[in-house]
């Protein structure tokens, strides 16, 4: 790998799996308002990246469709963001991002005929890494918190969370994919500017729907979220720059470290759970695993 490939790569990983720490432990009335600064933080930096990135290949459908997929990220991010809340960081992502590579793979073989002529020892190998998935998500599941004080901290809500994250993330690039299929100079790097402003629009609209207030408690937590949305917008950028250089194969093999980089985050700095308890430790076997079973059923072709 270049050197090049490098930098994009640990930026993407880095980003990626950093991105929910800044504003975990903010107080927030309600998640609608850590996801409407977060989308806003997006939406900035999109608008600084179009600068030099331009904003040709945009039309009608190139830029609707893509602001249909950020309103469906807006009410993912609102679910991820419940499931962390509620669960904690590495367990919430350790669930959600596996679940995202499985359904993004059913939506592709339901809506886009992709994967039905596959060889029957590629569809042992695919049936065998979901279940690889799916054990490492009921390890996560299933870890408890490692604190008896919080133990029901989680609960239906969070793990709902963390699911409808796992189906919302992998849905939201639908539209996009529809709508822009026939516009061959279309890419993400314009993309990004009308799917950021759906983001934004789609947590605008959680904000009415809840009468919430954009009020944070201190000053700095206006920086603390918004952190996560600028990390979130520079790991996609990041991504897009890695997959360039490298391949889509090996450039989404890598993004799938930001999974690691999480649970790491999460159990020792945010100590979620606790790094000496028994949760620990299987929260981040349950999110190797299901890792190892994403990288792989995630290059099947």
């Amino acid at each position: 790998m270049s050197i090049l490939g490098i930098v994009y790569a640990v930026v993407t990983v880095f980003a990626w799996g950093t991105w929910l720490a800044p504003s975990q432990n903010v107080p927030f009335k309600g998640q609608q308002v850590r996801t409407f600064y977060v989308t806003l933080a997006v939406m900035l930096l999109a608008l600084i990246a179009s600068a030099f990135v331009g904003m040709e290949g945009l039309n009608s459908s190139t830029f609707w469709f893509p602001v249909l997929g950020g309103l469906i990220w807006a009410l993912s991010g609102w679910s991820a963001f419940v499931g962390a809340s509620r669960m904690g960081m590495a367990k919430a992502f350790g669930i959600w991002a596996p679940m995202n590579i499985v359904v993004a793979i059913v939506w592709g073989a339901v809506l886009f005929g992709e994967f039905m002529s596959m060889e029957f020892s590629v569809l042992a190998t695919a049936v065998i890494s979901l279940l690889v998935i799916i054990g490492g998500i009921l390890l996560i599941v299933f870890a408890g918190s490692g604190d008896e004080s919080a133990k029901n901290k989680g609960g239906v809500l969070g793990l709902l969370g963390a699911m409808g994250a796992g189906v919302g993330f992998a849905t939201f690039f639908i539209p996009i994919q529809i709508g822009t299929a026939n516009n061959p100079d279309f890419n993400m790097w314009i993309g990004t500017l009308p799917l950021s402003i759906g983001m934004f629009a789609g947590a605008c609209v959680l904000m009415l729907i809840t009468k919430s207030s954009p009020k944070l408690e201190k000053g700095s937590d206006y920086l603390r979220v918004m952190s996560s949305g600028v990390l979130w917008g520079l790991g996609n950028y990041g991504a897009l720059a890695m997959m360039e250089v490298i391949g889509t194969g090996k450039g989404f093999t890598i993004a799938q470290l930001c999974v690691v980089v999480n649970a790491l985050v999460g159990v020792f700095v945010m100590k979620e759970p606790d790094p000496k308890s028994k949760a620990a430790k299987q929260t981040l076997l349950g999110v190797l695993i299901a890792v190892v079973g994403a990288v792989v059923l995630g290059n099947i072709k």
